[in-house]
């Protein structure tokens, strides 16, 4: 046991690697710069798959491909439509999106977090603000500076507040104000629409065993999308997706594709104007105050099953989809499929059953090499074997890299 300690956790080098790239990086990058930190076995990409289902802030931005959300959210463009009673408190009451704007970093624990973000007026004061809790929902305290920028530039509730990403490790903002009269209605629609068939998507490829698909996890894979890459950006999402999508909104779950018509193609609403405050859906529909992170979903969230990238369990079942189809899934069963699809597509998958079986082979082998400190040859053959076989590092069956559900020795959720 004590030399598993001796090296960081696959979740610490990932979340290490990811944060400290500019850039996204694909699997087999990051199974490489991993192996530079620690040993690395045949199993590793199925454990760098597991460290990034439980990293929040690692969103897939295509096949095989992950980016860190700070590192990708800057240049992107966010529209806030104005309340009357935002305009007159000061404060901004923020969605699940707006919030992994602001604060990337919270949904990884759900806890308050207390940094100081810097927010520039265009033509006005830069302001240091934090999160506040306000009508029971989170907000951003911009205070009476933020009345008086509004009040100059002749701002009403009707108009948008566009918000853009300058730097947001460093916590730099930029806001301006967008009079109703120049809204770009036909150019925000063909945003809107983008919007929505990106998350109709993403939510159709959501694999855990849920309900239906977190709206935090929903905004960060957007984001990672570059959905609000675009000089114009689509309107309020949570409005978007009720107006323009199929998608139905599950109180305390998210968004799901069930109990749709998929033959009904849903068209954008035509001379859609700026919504009305009757129209707007309700910032953070959850109650969102997840003080202690007790909250419905909130262990699916990063104890879940799987990756929203990871290949569907339906993928290449042949005899045994009957007698599987009621069988219960499992995280690790999940990342096998993902593995095999990607190495060996041709090769028929075992079961669930079938791997948890050979799975416990591989763990008996394990403990008798760590009991007894070796292998005869012919137990050491038949260890890797099921390890190449179940894509499964035998080094994670000691226990050194997989009893980290704490974070405890990862230093990015100081909240």
């Amino acid at each position: 046991m004590a030399r598993d300690r001796e090296y960081p956790s696959y979740l610490t080098c990932v979340a290490e690697i990811l944060s400290n790239s500019p850039a996204p990086l694909s699997v087999d990058t990051l199974v490489n710069r991993i192996a530079r930190m620690r040993p690395v076995g045949s199993g590793a990409r199925s454990a760098v798959y597991q460290a990034l289902s439980k990293l929040y802030q690692a969103v897939p931005v295509g096949s095989g491909s992950f980016g860190w959300l700070s590192c990708l959210l800057p240049d992107q463009q966010f529209r806030h439509p104005l309340a009357r009673s935002e305009i007159r408190k000061g404060a901004l009451l923020l969605d699940e999106l707006e919030h992994a704007v602001f604060f990337p970093q919270f949904f990884q624990t759900h806890r308050p977090d207390t940094r100081l973000i810097s927010v520039e007026l265009m033509g006005g004061p830069t302001l240091q603000v934090h999160a506040e809790i306000e009508r029971g929902t989170w907000a951003l305290r911009l205070g009476q500076a933020f009345v008086k920028w509004v009040d100059q530039v002749g701002g009403t509730a009707e108009d948008d507040l566009l918000i853009q990403v300058k730097d947001a490790v460093g916590g730099e903002y930029g806001m301006r104000l967008q009079p109703k009269e120049s809204r770009q209605e036909a150019l925000i629609r063909k945003r809107n629409v983008v919007l929505s068939r990106a998350a109709e998507q993403i939510v159709g490829r959501d694999r855990k065993s849920r309900a239906a698909m977190p709206v935090w996890e929903l905004a960060g894979a957007l984001i990672g999308q570059s959905v609000y890459g675009d000089e114009i950006p689509p309107d309020d999402m949570h409005f978007v997706l009720h107006e323009y999508s199929s998608l139905r909104l599950i109180e305390d779950a998210g968004y799901t594709t069930d109990g749709q018509d998929d033959s009904k193609d849903k068209a954008a609403p035509s001379g859609r104007e700026t919504p009305s405050k009757e129209e707007r859906p309700p910032k953070s529909r959850y109650g969102f105050l997840f003080e202690n992170g007790d909250v419905p979903g909130f262990d699916q969230v990063f104890n879940g099953n799987g990756h929203p990238e990871l290949p569907s369990p339906e993928w290449g079942r042949g005899d045994f989809a009957a007698s599987d189809a009621e069988e219960d899934s499992c995280e690790a069963y999940q990342a096998y499929l993902s593995e095999l699809q990607e190495c060996a597509p041709d090769m028929t998958p075992l079961n669930h059953a079938e791997f948890h079986l050979l799975e416990a082979e591989l763990e008996m082998l394990v403990s008798l090499e760590h009991e007894f400190g070796f292998l005869m040859p012919e137990q050491e053959r038949r260890k890797n074997e099921l390890a190449d076989r179940l894509f499964i590092d035998p080094d994670y069956l000691l226990g050194g890299d997989w009893d980290q559900d704490d974070h405890g020795d990862v230093p990015f959720w100081y909240n």
